[in-house]
C-alpha cells in the first residue's frame, strides 16, 4: 500500500483537514502530533482493573482449594480457611496480573514494536513532535490524496512507499 504524508503549521489546519479526508475515504489515516488530538476513552483501565481483580480472586482460591481441600494442614492450631494468611499473596497475585494485562494492553494499543514504518523516512516526520502536525493517509489513489491535501493548505506532501 501506498499513501501521502502531509504536514501542517497548526492543529487548526490539521483539525480543518481530518473531516474532508474521512469524508473521501481514502483509506487508513494516522495523525503525528505533539499532543493528542482527539481524547478518547480507553479499555485498557477497565481490562487492567479486572484483570487485577480475577488474579487476586484466583490466587485466594487456589490457595483456599490446597490449604481447606487438597492437603489440610493443623498448623499452630489455626482453622484450614484461614483467609486472613491468604491475602498478602492474592494481593500480590492480582497486582502482578494486572500488570501483565496493562503491559501487553498498552503494547497491542499502540501497535508496538513495529520495527519500520515507511513514515519514518519523511523529513517532515522529524518535526511532529516538535512543532509540525502531520497527516498519513494510505491510500491507493495518491493523486486525489494530494488534491485534498493541497486544497486544505498543507505545508509540505511527501510520498510513502511501502
Amino acid at each position: 500500500m501506498t499513501g501521502v504524508l502531509a504536514a501542517f503549521t497548526s492543529e487548526d489546519a490539521l483539525r480543518a483537514a481530518l473531516p474532508r479526508l474521512r469524508a473521501a475515504q481514502l483509506g487508513p489515516i494516522e495523525t503525528y502530533t505533539p499532543r493528542p488530538l482527539e481524547e478518547g476513552p480507553s479499555l485498557l483501565p477497565l481490562a487492567v482493573f479486572i484483570a487485577g481483580v480475577l488474579g487476586m480472586a484466583a490466587s485466594l482460591w487456589l490457595q483456599t482449594y490446597a490449604n481447606v481441600w487438597a492437603y489440610p494442614l493443623d498448623i499452630g492450631g489455626r482453622p484450614p480457611f484461614s483467609w486472613p494468611s491468604f491475602i498478602p499473596i492474592a494481593l500480590e497475585n492480582g497486582i502482578l496480573a494486572a500488570m501483565t494485562v496493562g503491559f501487553f494492553g498498552y503494547l497491542i494499543v499502540n501497535r508496538m514494536p513495529r520495527l519500520y514504518d515507511p513514515v519514518d523516512e519523511c523529513e517532515a516526520i522529524r518535526q511532529a513532535s516538535r512543532d509540525l502536525w502531520c497527516v498519513a493517509v494510505h491510500a491507493e489513489d495518491e493523486d486525489r490524496a494530494r488534491r485534498i491535501l493541497r486544497d486544505c493548505a498543507a505545508a509540505s506532501i511527501e510520498d510513502l512507499h511501502e
